[in-house]
């Protein structure tokens, strides 16, 4: 079957491809840039397309011969507008299905979308949920509670939190119940679907087993991990405040943590099962999925997908294309040549960052890693890569997205810091005489005033820092025999 996907890089999204792939499937994805997809799959049944669901000149024929077409699209820590820009893909996306010959749209949304008070993130769900089903084309939208999975945001949160708090002081969102269910369930109901028997649009409500509380989930947890908690309820931290908190406890930055807090206000527990006989999938109960979770994160690999490899997820309108013009453009680039081969040259740079530092002045590195961390930003939570070997594009570390690279010659690394402009950092091994040039520029483009003051500022220090980091570098490449 020929199937479309739009979302593939998401937490959700990235294992979806992963398992049609192997099953034979022929799978197109769509992405604002083709390339943070090409090197995460490696599949000669897997076609990547250009397209941008809120340019619809981009989506032209993207439904061609195409049977079945996943949305999965949504956006973490936008900041305004964010329900307009998701209705709008959601029409764009609609009204493009329309003119072809698919049989059948799946979408996953949220479990809690019929209560009332939702909120904006839930809300937005809810009304995506609707258009994808306004159409005559038959829509399936799954509705999923809280999913446990190694990597997965709730359970991140969870984790972090029962590992490094003895005692805890909760708020009252960890008392709304919670129907949790593994990934991989998810992952089946959203494959079972393609057959579904119905040829009508209809909601489909998924979760385990067992109804539990966010302070049940963390209690569970706890015992599984042999560790006494304490667990104090209050009901004055508001989602603003309790969001912070959770930015220095947890992995999870501030904007996405209130997100979530602000949908775990209400309920999310099956109210209607309907369909649900149709499929073969029988949920695995919580504590079953909290210790294959937990055997998965113990393993030496990166988990399958993380919930901050969306592009989306990142702090900034982040754009790997982007063609923004900036008024004020700085730039500090410093060179130094090696007698060694470019390779060698390049091998400290496939190390840099996470565990390894910045080779030069890392606590300079890590104080501003929690400035930004305070401010709520993304800090140097990130600490690894998919993929140690080398750079994907698409790809997290510390506080950085990788938007290009060229395997052993050449990355450069967009913040995604909260900053008033965009900041870049390159790195370019060029072929030289002596043996290669290692070529670093740090980059600063700004429209504002206080951008000018933000670069000019740290002008001194910067000087300082990038000089002794080129120096650091050079002197970590392997000396030839």
């Amino acid at each position: 079957m020929k199937i479309l996907i739009c979302g593939a890089t998401g937490y959700v999204g990235s294992r979806l491809t992963n398992k049609l792939l192997s099953e034979g499937h022929e799978v197109r994805c769509l992405a604002r840039n083709p390339s943070s997809i090409k090197e995460r799959f490696n599949s000669e049944k897997l076609e990547v397309i250009h397209g941008n669901l809120l340019d619809t000149e981009t989506l032209q024929n993207i439904f061609e011969d195409i049977e079945v077409a996943y949305y999965l699209v949504h956006s973490l820590t936008a900041k305004e507008n964010f329900q307009f820009k998701e209705a709008l893909c959601a029409k764009n996306f609609i009204n493009e299905a329309k003119k072809s010959k698919v049989k059948r749209l799946i979408y996953l949304g949220g479990l809690g979308t019929n209560s009332e008070n939702l909120s904006p993130h839930l809300e937005s769900r809810k009304e995506v949920g609707q258009i994808l089903r306004s159409s005559q084309i038959p829509c399936v939208e799954i509705q999923a509670s809280i999913i446990i999975g190694s990597g997965s945001l709730s359970y991140e949160i969870m984790k972090n939190l029962v590992e490094r708090l003895p005692v805890m002081v909760t708020p009252k969102w960890v008392s709304s119940l919670a129907q949790p269910i593994w990934i991989n369930d998810v992952i089946s109901y959203l494959i079972e679907s393609i057959e579904l028997k119905s040829m009508n649009s209809c909601v489909i409500q998924i979760g385990g087993p067992d109804q539990v509380t966010y302070k049940e989930l963390m209690s569970i947890y706890a015992k599984i991990l042999g560790k006494k908690r304490l667990m104090i309820s209050v009901p004055v931290l508001t989602p603003n405040l309790s969001s912070k908190w959770l930015g220095l406890v947890t992995p999870v930055y501030a904007r996405v943590g209130k997100k979530l807090i602000e949908s775990l206000k209400s309920d999310s527990i099956i109210e209607n099962t309907d369909h649900i006989s149709e499929f073969t999938i029988k949920p695995i109960g919580i504590k079953e999925s909290l210790i294959r979770t937990n055997s998965d994160v113990n393993r030496p690999s990166e988990p399958e997908s993380r919930w901050y490899d969306s592009i989306s997820s990142g702090i900034s309108e982040f754009n790997l294309n982007d063609q923004t013009s900036y008024k004020h453009q700085y730039r500090d680039t410093r060179q130094i040549t090696l007698p060694v081969d470019p390779i060698k040259a390049f091998d400290p740079i496939n190390k840099i960052g996470g565990e390894n530092g910045w080779y030069f002045a890392n606590l300079l590195w890590n104080i501003r890693g929690w400035i930004d961390l305070a401010v709520g930003g993304v800090g140097l939570r990130r600490r690894t890569r998919r993929n140690s070997e080398k750079f994907i594009v698409g790809d997290t570390l510390d506080w950085w997205r990788i938007s290009e690279s060229k395997h052993n010659q050449f990355v450069r690394l967009e913040a995604e810091m909260k900053l008033p402009g965009k900041a870049w950092l390159e790195f370019q091994v060029l072929e030289d005489k002596k043996g290669s040039v290692l070529k670093q520029t740090a980059g600063f483009d700004t429209n504002s005033v206080f951008g000018r003051i933000y670069w000019l500022g740290l002008l001194p220090l910067h000087k300082i820092i990038f000089q002794g980091m080129l120096k650091r570098i050079s002197q970590k490449i392997p000396k030839t025999s």
